[in-house]
């Protein structure tokens, strides 16, 4: 079957042309730029090569699909569509209010772009700092569709992405969509990342059916007003402003007209949309809007909203009335108006408001130029828009911006922007701001009574809502206003998180990060702090009107409990619990972290072909890097000290249980035998707690993450660079090196003292590094380490984000090692329970 065919039997109608050649043009091995106007079936061009690829096994084409938009609103949609193209598939809803997937392990993850590129960079939201290295792996093993990619900002979002683009070419495979993008702007893009430019020709536009309406856009030398919106009024109409606190107040005018009897809105419905709702409530929203303002709806409605609506939700009106907006996002909203075929629309735009003599431009901060060649371009349009005089538009507004951002970019891309990502690399979580999003969209938690925040993973059970900065002086004077001083048990006003890095017990038995929430006292203290908890005391919330600074006319302070939505069931975090273990060898341990990593994992193992291309790699030699560091990287655990303590710990245990059985129901304590080695001991953190504190008081097991990669620096050196020479071989050296040191958290240095293996402990380590990887480690070398002693290492040599080759190893081999090693007991215990 040829792809039309295939294409028509997954969606079950023919494929429109560009939709076959986008297809063909990415299981070909090519990223692509689409552009195509709202409405012309974008969503199935992008679901479309992945569900192919899927289905024909392919190995070439990335086993997961990232779909990331600017907005939570159009990523709940996609959600939707997703799920019903692809019924067999795990889909999955990741945002920053809904973190359903941090480890990103979904076969199709609709996220946000602050998600993704968050991952990218290695500071995630919503995870420990000691996990940040596992979701980059995901990023890069996957197809990454980025949606509406116009909207990305500009100056931060728009250039990361692009950076991102061009570090992974030949990897990972890129889809960029958009529906308002300047000619201009697509050819550089598609020049830089060597992406194939797609575009739907006039006469496909005129079969579709989707594209059979008409619109009229005109300018109104007037504000915003309930007045203006109601006496326009027919049966369908929307009204967009720029703010939330701005459609809140209109909203409430539209309410007060129709309290005072205005004609036209006696028996119309009154309804509101923004970003500021906890997503159950905005869920319930959204499914009735598209009741109200759908295809077939005959109802008599206003809704007034946010951007929000500018994308992913659809649903029509005959009159559209908005505030001035940059023309890429006007032709968006406008796609809320006469969206169906055969209806006939009207999109008013009205200036803004001032502040302080000048427009208040938010949230289009920095576009003020773009605004004003807007604001005179709606004079030049025709009586009707046609896709000609919509791509005229924004050609005529966005080109010379477009282009001067360009040049922006290019110059700093060897210089601010490299070094800012560097930062984000290695950790400096204020980067985000700089690489990502200008204003903070901060995600504000606010918790019944006695919810417990204690770990990320409690946290992530509860909803969140968004909002672009928080109020703190509104915090201040509603505090004042409620006649409550502050302190720090009941009347604080916000709280910001910290991570407190638990205490090590039994060795290296996994403890969650535990949280704190440090109340704020100054605006200062909020900076760049992506999640805060706010006191429902003094704020306003209803299921309506969503979240407020302040009360609305009628409306008084105080959220009631119930109103908060329940938490959720607990969610992955990233993090593996405080659970218990059983007895299990090195050798078993290591063989159990290949089978985890090779199930759960499945990602990694299939793009590292990929990798071997892109650098030039003897075929196979990402893969070797993987294994090796999954041989390697509990090496340290064949130490002395390490030994010492298991045995010691084996003994006790025996003594204590003898042969009843332990925790799992079927296993009984053992002694370990001669010449052999433990990777994990039998350990229950609620009947073993005190014995392990007592024995930890004869000397605590030492650590093994950076000891397993100083070993592995010093025996597997020559191999790889006998193999691909020095430069090469010495840069898959660090990437899997820094894998191996930080595979119990990503901010590892890798520096360790002095250290000894145990006796027999080299021969140990080869048998099972072989075993695993195919290659052997420098004997000789292995025996002298054993014979002299591991010198401490001060200085590791540690991959760094300006070696490509180092870093993309690295990423890699930490997906699969970290996400192997956390699962394999899990899936041990899952098979005995089976069987």
């Amino acid at each position: 079957m040829d792809t039309v065919g295939q294409l028509q039997a997954l969606f079950g109608q023919i494929p429109y042309a560009y939709q076959v050649r986008t297809a063909e043009a990415l299981l070909g091995g090519k990223s692509v730029i689409l552009r195509a106007p709202t409405g012309a079936g974008k969503t199935e061009a992008a679901l479309g090569p992945f569900l192919l690829a899927r289905r024909q096994k392919s190995p070439d084409f990335p086993l997961r699909c990232i779909i990331a938009s600017p907005m939570r609103t159009l990523a709940k949609d996609l959600f939707e569509r997703a799920n019903r193209a692809a019924p067999d598939l795990t889909v999955k809803l990741h945002t920053g209010e809904d973190p359903a997937d941090p480890l990103l392990e979904a076969d199709i993850i609709i996220t946000t772009y602050d998600q993704l590129l968050s991952n990218y960079l290695h500071v995630p939201y919503s995870q420990s700092r000691r996990s940040r290295n596992i979701g980059a792996g995901g990023v890069v093993a996957s197809y990454v569709v980025l949606d509406e990619f116009h909207l990305f900002d500009p100056q931060r979002a728009f250039r990361t992405t692009l950076e991102m683009a061009r570090a992974l070419e030949g990897v990972t495979p890129f889809l960029f969509m958009t529906a308002t993008m300047s000619e201009h702007l697509t050819q550089k893009l598609a020049a830089t990342v060597g992406a194939e430019f797609v575009i739907p020709t006039e006469s496909e536009l005129a079969t579709m059916q989707s594209q059979q309406k008409s619109r009229r856009i005109r300018r109104v030398e007037a504000l915003l007003t309930a007045e203006a919106v109601a006496d326009a009024h027919e049966r369908r109409s929307i009204a967009i402003a720029n703010t939330v606190d701005r459609v809140q107040t209109l909203y409430a005018d539209l309410q007060r007209l129709k309290r005072e009897g205005h004609p036209k809105l006696k028996e119309t419905e009154l309804v509101m949309l923004h970003s500021r709702y906890f997503p159950t409530h905005r869920n319930a929203h959204e499914v009735k809007l598209k009741a109200l303002l759908g295809r077939e709806s005959e109802k008599n409605v206003i809704l007034v909203a946010s951007q929000a609506v500018e994308v992913g939700i659809d649903i029509s009106s005959e009159q559209l009335h908005t505030e001035l907006c940059p023309a890429n996002a006007l032709l968006q909203r406008a796609g809320r108006n006469a969206r169906y075929a055969g209806e006939h629309g009207i999109v008013s735009v009205y200036d803004l408001p001032e502040k302080d003599g000048k427009r208040d431009v938010l949230p289009y901060k920095g576009q003020e130029d773009v605004l004003e060649a807007t604001w005179e371009a709606l004079t030049q349009l025709p009586d009707e828009i046609t896709p000609e005089a919509e791509a005229n538009l924004i050609d005529h507004v966005h080109t010379a911006g477009d282009e001067a951002n360009w040049q922006s970019y290019e110059g700093s891309r060897n210089s601010t922007l490299r070094d800012k990502m560097v930062q984000a690399f290695g950790g400096e979580i204020s980067a985000r701001t700089d690489l990502i999003r200008d204003i903070q969209n901060v995600s504000v938690l606010m918790v019944r009574p006695n919810a417990d925040l204690s770990t990320w993973a409690e946290v992530n059970r509860y909803e969140r809502l968004g909002v672009t900065w928080v109020n703190f002086a509104a915090l201040e004077d509603n505090r004042k206003t409620k006649g409550l001083e502050h302190d720090f048990e009941e009347n604080w006003l916000v709280k910001v998180p910290y991570e407190i890095e638990p205490e090590r017990e039994a060795g290296e038995k996994r403890q969650p990060t535990r949280l704190g929430w440090k109340p704020v006292t100054t605006p200062q203290e909020l900076h760049a702090q992506p999640l805060v908890l706010v006191n429902p005391k003094f704020v306003f919330y209803s299921r309506t009107e969503g979240f407020r600074w302040d009360a609305p006319e009628g409306g008084s302070l105080g959220v009631k409990p119930d109103v908060i939505p329940e938490a959720h069931e607990p969610r992955p975090t990233g993090e593996g619990g405080d659970y218990w273990y059983v007895y299990e060898t090195y050798e078993e341990h290591i063989m159990r972290v290949l089978q985890a990593a090779e199930k759960h994992a499945k990602d990694v193992w299939h793009i590292c072909s990929k990798a071997d291309k892109k650098f030039d790699l003897p075929d196979g030699t990402t893969s070797l890097a993987v294994k090796a560091a999954i041989a390697a990287h509990d090496i340290g655990k064949l130490s002395e000290g390490w030994q010492r303590w298991t045995r010691g710990w084996q003994a006790l245990q025996v003594a204590k249980y003898g042969q009843q059985t332990l925790w799992d129901g079927k296993s009984v304590a053992k002694a370990q035998a001669a010449g052999e080695y433990c990777a994990h001991t039998d350990y229950h953190p609620t009947h073993d707690k005190e014995q392990n504190k007592a024995l930890d008081k004869g000397g605590k097991r030492p650590p093994h993450a950076g000891e397993s990669a100083a070993v592995l620096s010093q025996t597997l050196d020559n191999y790889l660079m006998d193999l691909l020479g020095e430069e090469k071989g010495l840069s898959v050296l660090q990437g899997i090196c820094g894998a191996v040191a930080r595979h119990h958290g990503a901010n590892a240095t890798g520096e360790t003292g002095a250290w000894k293996l145990d006796d027999g402990a080299a021969k140990a380590a080869a048998e099972v590094f072989r075993a695993i990887s195919g290659i052997s480690l420098e004997e000789a070398r292995l025996k002298e380490l054993q014979h002299k002693g591991v010198e401490a290492v001060s200085e590791p040599d540690m991959p760094s984000a300006c070696n490509p080759l180092a870093w993309l190893v690295y990423t890699l081999a930490s997906r699969a090692l970290r996400l192997g090693d956390t699962r394999s007991f899990e899936d041990v215990r899952l098979k005995e329970a089976v069987s």
